[in-house]
């Protein structure tokens, strides 16, 4: 019903039970987080939350139920949440972003992954209101080439972190080209990015990472149009990457692999369903890259077992 450890003084709170707000709340003045993947489809509901715990820094609503027709804004209500820092609606359908966003200019942290109603219009208000965000997850988003852009060129351009744009069919590599103005980013994820007709191409990957060199992950997995010469670009321009996922990268081969032998800081290699490439690549990576802890190859297109050199870092992931 309530997750809590049954004091006034309790930080977080998961509740389990909507019906059950106004009762148990109260309980908890000094919450700093407040967690619930129950529909909140009544603003009353999160007008109280934001009456009843002033001091909430992070509000997890993670979950596929509905929110009320104006978002969050709720949570403004009264003195609102003025330490407001983090915040997520995870998979539900939050439509009007730009109506409540402005209320909450501390947010460092915004996760809208698998939302419904994130557009242009949403990704130009975080743009230009969340000045202070370092992490945003807009993945599934309805977004264009033009809406990476505002966001691109917004406040949060000389903050942003970590950015995932995974699964976001409608970007080509137009949209990535605009990446370039974000210089602080050290995480992206652009997994099946792009729609049949608009997959990323080793033109908007380079172009993407090209003013990044803080990098440190990167997860270009089931883009098969990247290729070689991606990696050739990544190896040399992202001294500071630890990871990177080319799962499902199908024209990444051999001399792409061997590409990274060298590198001095990367930790983990995701090399599951990529192309063809044999032992002699891959040890020569392994060995030559001193930093690496962990490979992860799919047991296709090499069937023989891991050469005794390197089988320490490389783990075989079998595919059925």
């Amino acid at each position: 019903m309530v997750h809590t450890g049954g004091s006034n003084q309790r930080r977080s709170l998961c509740l389990l039970q909507i019906s059950r707000l106004r009762k148990v709340l109260p309980r908890f003045p000094n919450l700093v987080t407040f967690q619930t993947s129950r529909s909140i489809s009544e603003e009353a509901d999160l007008e109280f939350i934001a009456q009843t715990c002033p001091k909430l820094k992070a509000v997890n609503l993670y979950g596929v139920g509905l929110l009320p027709k104006n978002g969050l804004y709720g949570l403004s209500s009264g003195g609102g949440l003025p330490k407001l820092s983090k915040v997520s609606v995870r998979g539900r359908k939050c439509a009007g972003i730009e109506r409540w966003l402005d209320r909450f200019p501390n947010l460092t942290y915004l996760d809208l992954g698998g939302c419904r109603g994130v557009d242009d219009n949403a990704v130009e208000a975080i743009g230009l209101l969340c000045t202070c965000l370092s992490y945003l997850n807009l993945e599934h988003a309805d977004i264009s080439d033009d809406g990476l852009r505002l966001l691109a060129h917004g406040g949060c351009s000389k903050t942003l972190k970590t950015l995932v744009l995974a699964h976001c069919y409608d970007i080509t590599d137009l949209g990535l080209s605009h990446l370039q103005n974000m210089q602080c980013l050290e995480e992206l994820d652009l997994e099946s990015c792009g729609g049949e007709d608009t997959d990323f191409t080793d033109t908007g990957v380079i172009a993407a990472i090209s003013s990044n060199r803080s990098l440190k992950k990167l997860n270009l997995g089931r883009l098969t149009n990247v290729s070689d010469q991606s990696m050739a670009y990544v190896a040399g321009n992202c001294p500071n990457l630890e990871i990177l996922d080319l799962t499902g990268c199908s024209n990444v081969t051999g001399a792409g692999v061997r590409a990274f032998s060298g590198h001095r800081c990367l930790e983990t290699l995701g090399l599951r369903d990529c192309g063809e490439f044999c032992w002699s690549d891959i040890e020569h990576m392994v060995l030559g890259c001193k930093s690496l802890k962990s490979m992860v190859l799919g047991t296709p297109p090499m069937n023989d077992s891991v050469p005794e050199s390197i089988s320490r870092i490389v783990t075989l992931i079998h595919e059925w």
